[in-house]
């Protein structure tokens, strides 16, 4: 298994969300994963450091707000740091206890 598979399957576990097919590229299931409340980007990498670009993430807000679900990035190092990246609005509505 590739190591971006098994960050999937061990995110899709962690954040008791279901897996997409094919990784989210059919245009009726988008994302690596999502549950009732986040729509989740999986990225791996062996490398020192990763780029999140505006497109990237405006990708996936596109996608989490058609699906009305929070977008959420998350990211994997091959030292086993883990990282999740959201917007700071979801994230004070989070802290709030504000849902979507």
């Amino acid at each position: 298994m590739k190591n971006w598979q098994e960050k999937e399957k061990k995110d899709s576990i962690a954040f008791g969300s279901k897996r997409m097919p094919r990784s989210g590229g059919l245009w009726f299931a988008k994302g690596d994963s999502k549950n009732s409340q986040f729509l989740i980007e999986t990225k791996a990498t062996k490398h020192k450091g990763f780029t999140v670009t505006r497109g990237i993430w405006e990708k996936l807000a596109r996608e989490a707000l058609l699906s009305q679900r929070i977008p959420i990035l998350s990211l994997g190092f091959i030292n086993g740091v883990e990282l999740v990246i959201l917007d700071k609005n979801d994230f004070i509505g989070l802290l709030k206890g504000d849902s979507l």
